[in-house]
């Protein structure tokens, strides 16, 4: 359907209307024009002439004009010498216009060409302008000699300059041949061909470079390439070069289909200079799929790293935190008619540090765990636990004395019945169970007074657990609220029996908590059940928003008695309890008003008559770009810097982002041990917003070892809908600075 078709009626309209002030046309009927002008002539033959302030509309298009001709015949538009033309959600301005409508092609010189990017936070919208603009197609456009930039009009702070550009706003892509970038008037970056987004949807092609320096690897630079191979799965390959090592190639495949979803990563380097000329590599692998029809779910999670040291030469301080134990596993899910079982085989590969050597986790080849539950009459419900594991543990045999570990097999039996009452003022649940447990024991790398062969344990468990719900109206600063009291009981009783000659293969001591007030066993795993005549009374009150809902203030008070004394102990070297009551625990959080949110835990050793730790979080968020925190952590009895000394260890860690001038922003953190006298992580750095581009400068320092320190620089020119130049700091700031908000997020009032 043509642009313009001017029938009888339009005609007649526009004759009326020859002589009159221009006015906006008349709404058109769908498909045709209406066309106002100053003087028009040739009205009803094959070629119209409308001269001085033309509007012609039609549909969703429109041109305004100095003059337009219009060939009936041949569907085709001329126009000057000031043209503004809108094709749908493009804006075109020029001096001449020659349009064919019968294919929506033609073209515009000295032409400017405008589009509103309203999913592009931060940017006023795409802009590009030429020489001649040819538009080959609705969405698509030929600009020669062209620029192409996201800053408003009247700003050229950035632009991308090209010999030739098309842009496919249907396809979503923008193609530049010989260009560059240019910041300021300053050539930064040359490419002969580049492609890039022109909306926030994936397209395959070159990603922002990243430059990163300090780090002990010197000058690296990494160039992604993105391939979106489609919807539901892509891929990235990352070439990525160590000034001291040498080259390394990364990659990384991830999809997502209706019934499974996954990932493959990861990077090699063939030839580390710096490390003995060492092939060194790592990898991850992860796959979850379901069988709907047979209520089957199954996959793996594989991690693996060519060597102790790589994380600590290759990745941040987040990725060295966790490559201490590297997680290899497989698992098969069953949900059946009796219950749910599952299948896995379980596996770590420990990252040991030479200076601070850990045992390895055990193994479990495999496990299989069945889960079951029923409602019985007269409100009873019933529920078993099943597990068996096979425990085995490598020969680790090393200089300073850790060796392989005795291996096994466990058998665990947990059925139990409880009856649970409730209303709505309270509740009350007894329950009993029986704790049983069969292992059959290598001989093996056996403790001198370990078992062998099989042995059992059978301990029965009883517990009770009572609570009531109490609810007022209150206020706080004139905002209507209800005030809770929840007072809760719970009592637990297990027997005695001696556990010392029975191996240790997953269990562990559970950290003091409020949650671990309510649980059976102080230990986690399976290998130690405590003895337990011990009750547990807490209380919590709570302050409930009426409006919202939202929790503004919790205390909770809590503490354990004990009836009977301590006797079951994870090893000979574990200490014995010896007091009738636990630490008393307290807690107050809460979001205090829309802006702070409050996070505190304080835990009282009372018969040493000393605090045993607390930590107290503050954060204050506002708006977007201003979020400040304070967290501070004390611990009564814990281990320096890894050696043998024990003693309190006081942490604080002060982090933030504020604008601190127009458009300019300060990041920051300072984690501090008082007890190692040291910096665990400085974070200092500033950030500008001018709304087309961002411009980062961040430093961190951190430690990388018990020994080491890293220092790393980012410095990163983002162009907003074009991507970045330099090295990316933003999972860095989002890990330190609790609240982070990308800057070109915020909205231009609150900068």
């Amino acid at each position: 359907m043509p642009l313009f078709r001017l029938t009888p009626i339009a005609a007649a309209l526009v004759m009326c209307c020859a002589h009159a002030d221009p006015v906006e046309p008349a709404e058109p009927v769908a498909g045709q024009i209406a066309v106002e002008a100053d003087r028009m002539s040739g009205v009803g033959s094959e070629r119209l002439r409308a001269d001085g302030r033309v509007i012609a509309v039609r549909d969703n298009e429109r041109v305004e004009s100095d003059w337009l001709e219009y060939f009936q015949l041949r569907q085709r538009v001329r126009a000057g010498d000031r043209v503004h033309m809108t094709r749908g959600d493009d804006d075109l301005t020029g001096e001449q216009l020659d349009y064919s409508m019968d294919d929506e092609q033609g073209t515009l010189s000295q032409a400017t060409v405008y589009r509103n990017a309203p999913g592009l936070r931060g940017a006023p919208g795409y802009r590009a302008s030429g020489e001649l603009v040819r538009m080959t197609g609705k969405d698509l456009y030929q600009i020669s000699a062209a620029r192409f930039t996201t800053c408003a009009p009247g700003r050229d702070d950035w632009y991308v300059r090209a010999g030739e550009m098309d842009l496919d706003y249907a396809g979503n892509v923008g193609v530049a041949r010989n260009a560059r970038v240019e910041f300021m008037g300053v050539p930064m970056l040359y490419t002969p061909w580049v492609d890039f987004p022109l909306q926030e949807r994936r397209k395959s092609g070159l990603l922002a470079p990243t430059l990163k320096l300090g780090g002990g690897n010197g000058v690296e630079f990494a160039q992604p390439y993105y391939f979106n191979l489609a919807p539901n799965y892509d891929a990235t390959l990352t070439p990525r070069l160590l000034a001291l090592r040498g080259m390394m190639l990364g990659g990384e495949f991830r999809y997502l289909m209706p019934d499974y979803s996954g990932q493959m990563a990861g990077e090699i380097m063939p030839d580390d200079r710096k490390h003995g000329n060492d092939t060194r590599f790592a990898y991850t692998l992860t796959h979850a799929q379901r069988l709907a029809a047979q209520n089957v779910s199954f996959g793996y999670n594989v991690r693996y790293a060519s060597d102790n040291d790589y994380f600590r030469d290759f990745g941040d301080r987040r990725s060295i935190a966790d490559g201490s134990n590297l997680l290899r596993e497989g698992w098969v899910n069953w949900g059946s008619p009796l219950g749910q079982f599952t299948l896995k085989a379980q596996r770590y590969k420990t990252m040991q540090d030479s200076k601070a050597l850990v045992d390895e986790p055990y193994a479990r080849l495999p496990q299989l765990t069945w889960t079951y539950g029923r409602a019985l009459p007269g409100g009873l419900e019933a529920s078993l636990l099943a597990d068996f594991n096979q425990f085995g543990h490598g020969q680790q045999v090393i200089n300073n004395g850790l060796q392989a570990r005795q291996d096994g097999k466990r058998l665990t039996f947990y059925p139990s019945v409880s009856l649970p009452l409730q209303a709505s003022y309270g509740f009350i649940t007894p329950k009993v169970g029986l704790h049983y447990t069969e292992y059959q024991l290598s001989a093996q790398n056996a403790p001198q007074h370990g078992e062998t062969g099989g042995v059992s344990r059978a301990l029965p468990v009883a517990s009770l657990d009572a609570g009531l719900m109490f609810e007022r109206e209150s206020s706080w600063f004139d905002r209507a609220l209800t005030q809770t009291l929840e007072p809760r009981l719970y009592y637990v009783y297990i027997p005695y029996r001696d556990q010392s000659r029975l191996p240790n293969f997953d269990s562990a001591r559970y950290d003091t908590s409020f949650a671990q007030l309510f649980t059976e066993n102080q230990y986690s795993g399976g290998d130690r059940i405590n003895n337990a005549n011990q009750l547990t009374a807490a209380i919590t009150s709570r302050l409930i928003d009426n409006d919202t809902g939202i929790e503004r203030l919790r205390v909770s008070l809590g503490q354990r008695m004990y009836f009977d004394e301590q006797r079951v102990t994870l090893d000979a070297n574990d200490i014995r309890r010896t007091k009738t009551l636990s630490d008393f625990l307290a807690s107050v959080s809460g979001q205090l008003n829309r802006d702070t949110w409050l996070d505190t835990h304080y835990q009282f050793n009372r018969e040493l008559g000393k605090t045993e730790r607390y930590n107290l979080g503050l954060r204050y968020n506002p708006a977007l770009g201003k979020t400040l925190s304070l967290r501070f952590r004390y611990e009564r009895d814990t281990e320096v810097a890894g050696a043998s000394l024990r003693g309190p260890s006081r942490q604080i860690d002060l982090a933030g982002q504020w604008p601190i001038a127009r458009n300019w922003y300060l990041v920051g953190r300072q984690n501090y041990s008082f007890t190692g006298k040291q910096s665990l992580e400085t974070l200092l750095g500033v950030e500008y917003n001018a709304d087309c581009w961002a411009l980062r400068l961040v430093g961190q320092r951190y430690v990388k070892d018990l020994n080491n320190n890293a220092t790393t620089f980012y410095l990163q020119l983002e162009l907003t809908g074009l991507g970045g130049i330099g090295s990316n700091p933003m999972q860095t700031l989002r890990q330190s600075i609790p609240g982070y908000s990308k800057i070109n997020d915020v909205p231009g009032k609150l900068r």
